[in-house]
């Protein structure tokens, strides 16, 4: 189901009854409660009626495009325009048209933002019970930027996120996803100002005119060696200017300056968006990760199962990998390799034990809000095993609907590694992938293993041919249960 819908339509009040239609078949088809489907026809048309008016006095030959977009717990209504000149109003500048006052007073976040040659643009949000979006809307805009305004360009300024700037973050993303987004920590302003003077997080955010109207940040795995980029959002009355683009040029930076090896993302597999967008700019895909993506909600509020998501890379330092293949999966590795790019060569597993210090043999680490866990094992022998077995039995007593299982492909023997799959294979794990930088900055080999039947395993959006093959191989891998 497409979240958006988008009229274009000339500047005569006559076309009112275009629009008109359009947004009473648009809350019917999404559901929305009729009340609300009242206010959001009136507000609809009143702000077409008044930009028509403003905008093309007496010149029946312009045009507008009215777009209606889902957002949690609401609609979100953009109009464009180019035609005259009007003044720019709301997100904290004065100016608001008297006559506005009551879409103003119904609505949220009511805003005109000039864009030079590419025109004006007119938008607010109309609350709506019930409506939730099938995919979050805003990543997939960001594979569409096309440029910055010339008028625009020069008043953005892009800076590292201050302690005073927290708050308007976690504002943001809630203007955005409301209360959806898949990293639930950063609505906590608290959090988001700790993990920044910790040096765990490098936040990056977009402001004009003294308001935060973008962000995207690196996230640094506990080893420093790689981190993940994301948190990615751009106010939707700024969509279109290319921040995005100098956001994540920032954060690519930074990632540089603390010596980061690579950086990552998790793409959805419910549309090729994110996928497309993350290839765009040198990401490749090494694992494909099943129910990594929480349960939601569909529009009916029932619950939806686990989606996948492509564990996709950006390596920074190009050195040969120091790794040992296991007979097993020795090709989808070598694919895996090639896919990023990268070389490998034989490991000195002594030195690879002594990088890892005092880790446990096994250990796992549970993620609450995901209900998933990951067991990262570096040594083998009779520890090992034992510690592995230890931590599945966790992993089944907690509850996790997903669980993922690192190999140290750095300081496991072919052998070793043989071995450890051979009794993960008695646990039900399959392929997943590789994971680059992991702990101490060893590559691991990732397996997987499903504790729910909740999961998403037809419905995968896969953009290349690589994502498709190794989808085959992760599936294949999983043997006869991948049909049930």
């Amino acid at each position: 189901m497409a979240n958006r819908v988008r009229i274009s339509i000339g500047s005569e009040n006559s076309e009112l009854a275009l629009v008109d239609g359009v947004v009473e078949r648009f809350s019917a088809a999404r559901g929305i409660e009729p009340a609300d489907a009242e206010r959001l026809a009136h507000v609809v048309h009143t702000l077409t009626a008044w930009v028509i008016e403003r905008a093309y006095p007496d010149d029946p030959t312009g045009e507008l495009v009215v777009q209606l977009e889902l957002a949690e717990g609401a609609v979100r209504c953009t109009i464009e325009d180019w035609g005259e000149p009007i003044a720019a109003f709301g997100g904290g500048l004065d100016g608001m048209p008297p006559e506005l006052a009551e879409i103003e007073a119904i609505t949220h976040d009511l805003r005109l933002v000039n864009l030079g040659r590419d025109g004006k643009r007119l938008s607010t949000a109309v609350e709506a019970n019930g409506v939730v979006p099938e995919e979050l809307v805003a990543f997939s805009q960001f594979a569409r930027e096309t440029g910055e305004s010339e008028a625009t360009a020069d008043q953005i300024e892009i800076k590292n996120t201050e302690p005073a700037d927290v708050e308007a973050v976690s504002r943001l993303l809630y203007t955005n996803y409301g209360l959806g987004y898949g990293h639930p920590n950063f609505y906590q302003p608290r959090w988001v100002a700790e993990q920044i003077e910790t040096g765990r997080l490098h936040s990056t955010v977009a402001v004009l005119a003294g308001e935060i109207v973008g962000h995207h940040a690196l996230l640094l795995e506990k080893s420093d060696e790689a981190g993940e980029t994301g948190v990615a959002v751009v106010h939707p009355a700024y969509r279109g200017l290319g921040i995005f683009n100098r956001l994540f040029e920032h954060t690519i930076e930074r990632a540089r300056a603390v010596k980061a090896e690579a950086v990552y993302a998790r793409a959805v597999t419910g549309h090729p968006y994110s996928q497309r967008a993350e290839h765009s700019r040198g990401y490749r895909e090494s694992a494909l990760m099943l129910g990594s993506v929480p349960q939601g909600k569909d529009e009916s509020g029932q619950p939806t199962p686990r989606g996948a998501s492509l564990l996709t890379y950006l390596p920074l330092d190009l050195s040969p990998r120091a790794v040992s293949f296991p007979a097993r999966y020795s090709e989808p590795l070598a694919a895996a390799y090639a896919n990023l790019e990268l070389e490998t060569v034989e490991p000195q597993p002594q030195l690879a034990l002594e990088q890892l210090g005092e880790r446990p043999s096994a250990q796992i680490e549970r993620d609450e809000q995901r209900t998933s866990s990951v067991i990262t094992v570096g040594r083998w022998g009779d520890e090992g095993r034992a510690q592995l077995i230890e931590a599945v039995r966790s992993a089944v007593h907690h509850h996790d609907d997903v669980v993922y299982c690192d190999l140290d492909l750095e300081t496991l023997t072919a052998a070793e590694l043989e071995e450890a799959i051979e009794q993960l294979r008695e646990f039900d794990f399959f392929y997943c992938g590789l994971a680059l930088c992991a702990a101490a900055g060893h590559d691991h080999l990732r397996l997987q293993a499903l504790m729910s039947d909740h999961i998403e395993l037809e419905a995968i959006v896969l953009d290349s041919d690589y994502a498709q093959q190794l989808r085959e191989i992760v599936f294949a891998d999983r043997g006869p249960a991948s049909s049930d």
